[in-house]
């Protein structure tokens, strides 16, 4: 209500752009003629679900949850008490990136994986993912545990 009767009215300089709309128009095109919102559904179930068996062999995964393709991984010091992992989850991150893969962290702590695969991710990118990811997990928490004794 208070903007109603000072005159202020949006605008953007883009917004109603042609060129953009048509853009626009293209991408649903392609997202709806390459059926990606189903490989988004169907290939985010199937990397959820390995990334899943990953985390029940490791005591550094947390938790693995989210839907589609864009997923999180929490890793933690100790499964117990949850404690976040956070530069176990910082290694992950740089240890990736030597395998050609980016991810980034969430969360209050740092220590959150997160996965925001583009739309054409397929099952054998999400094998490789998963491979990497495993390979990597391991060796870190190998590290770890070999400090700890």
């Amino acid at each position: 209500q208070k903007f109603d009767n000072d005159g202020i009215e949006y605008f953007n300089t883009f917004g109603g752009n042609p060129v953009s709309c048509r853009a626009a128009i293209a991408v649903l095109d392609v997202i709806e003629s390459e059926n990606l919102m189903e490989n988004a559904r169907v290939v985010g179930a199937y990397l959820l679900n390995k990334l899943k068996e990953i985390g029940k062999k490791y005591d550094l995964v947390g938790d693995v949850r989210g839907r589609g393709l864009f997923l999180g991984m929490d890793i933690v010091r100790d499964p117990k008490t949850r404690e976040p992992g956070i530069e176990e989850a910082r290694q992950i991150k740089y240890r990736l990136r030597e395998h050609m893969i980016i991810i980034s962290l969430d969360g209050p702590d740092h220590n959150v994986i997160k996965f925001k695969s583009p739309m054409c991710f397929s099952q054998l990118d999400a094998d490789f993912l998963c491979e990497k990811m495993e390979t990597v997990i391991e060796e870190i928490q190998k590290t770890r545990d070999e400090k700890q004794e």
